[in-house]
């Protein structure tokens, strides 16, 4: 997980500072790849008529570069990532193994405090954020361009470019602010700014108002996980890091999904509602205020033998 990449960087180099820079560079690589294969797949929309060609060359593409990616892994050794001795149990067995150990860190992520409070506060964002990304689309297709097609696609590319600009801004400022603001104080501001733009979407829909508030979405949402991603590395134990990791990736994309869900109920046809982008608004002011009155600075300390799996007594040979 890319998230895991800067958690190594990180720990390369002594210092909180360096590491939050660590985060905010190694992460953000996969958005930006992923807006550069956007812009490259609206730029051979236009450059190729719409039709099955266009489709199946879209598609050879993509299977080429998943190609290259595959045989770019297989330069990695059978054993290199593990593990270093093959399981001799049953499945069920090992099922019931690591549901308990991610149980156990469950319960150490609650009790250390400040890497559990990041991953709601992110799991929270992720969700306003699925369901404004979703009315984006919307917007875009239905509201801005109706009936033209490939104008929407280009608008919706500029509104997620934006997006990804205020991204790629995040990770200039936040390694210089945030260390005067600490990691916690960050992520409240940015969860601010973030309800700041959803506000100004509310009071209108005009073309250049959605795409300043696009650019401060992108740059209130990557700044946020930055400094999350931070919280968790720094503040969990290295037995504990895995399953923090691996519970951020389970509420970042189950927030999301869960948004696309609602949003198909709640989101109207042309995307756009003033009372919806209030309450935006004002779900992104009350997760800021719990981060900044409630949320932990300094995590708690707990006694690592609490959390830790229980040892099976060896039987003694008979005499």
């Amino acid at each position: 997980m890319l998230e895991e990449d800067a958690v190594a960087v990180g720990s390369t180099i002594d210092g909180r500072e360096l590491l939050l820079t660590a985060n905010s560079v190694v992460p953000t690589l996969s958005a930006g790849a992923a807006f550069v294969g956007g812009g490259g797949g609206l730029l051979l929309g236009m450059l190729m008529a719409e039709g099955r060609t266009r489709d199946a060359a879209a598609l050879l593409i993509a299977g080429v570069l998943m190609t290259v990616a595959a045989l770019c892994a297989l330069r990695l050794r059978a054993s290199q990532l593990g593990p270093e001795h093959l399981s001799r149990t049953r499945i069920r067995d090992d099922v019931a193994v690591v549901l308990a150990d991610l149980g156990r860190g469950a319960r150490y992520l609650a009790a250390r405090r400040t890497p559990g409070e990041g991953l709601l506060a992110m799991a929270a964002h992720r969700f306003l954020y699925g369901i404004v990304f979703i009315a984006a689309i919307l917007i875009a297709r239905n509201l801005l361009n109706p009936g033209d097609l490939n104008a929407g696609i280009a608008t919706f590319a500029t509104i997620v470019g934006l997006i990804g600009v205020g991204g790629a801004g995040a990770v200039v400022v936040t390694p210089v602010v945030s260390r005067y603001t600490g990691p916690q104080a960050w992520v409240a501001l940015m969860l601010v700014l973030a309800a700041v733009s959803q506000a100004a979407m509310a009071l209108s829909y005009a073309r250049w108002v959605i795409m300043v508030c696009a650019f401060l979405l992108g740059l209130a949402a990557q700044a946020a996980k930055i400094a999350v991603d931070t919280i968790v590395s720094k503040d969990t134990h290295d037995d504990f890091r895995g399953r923090a990791f691996a519970f951020y990736d389970l509420l970042f994309n189950a927030a999301f999904t869960g948004a696309a869900g609602l949003a198909a109920v709640l989101v109207p046809d042309d995307g756009w509602s003033r009372w919806l982008f209030l309450g935006m608004a004002a779900g992104y002011l009350l997760v800021a205020a719990w981060v900044w009155l409630r949320a932990a600075r300094e995590p708690r300390e707990v006694d690592l033998a609490a959390f830790e799996a229980p040892t099976t007594p060896v039987a003694s040979p008979a005499g």
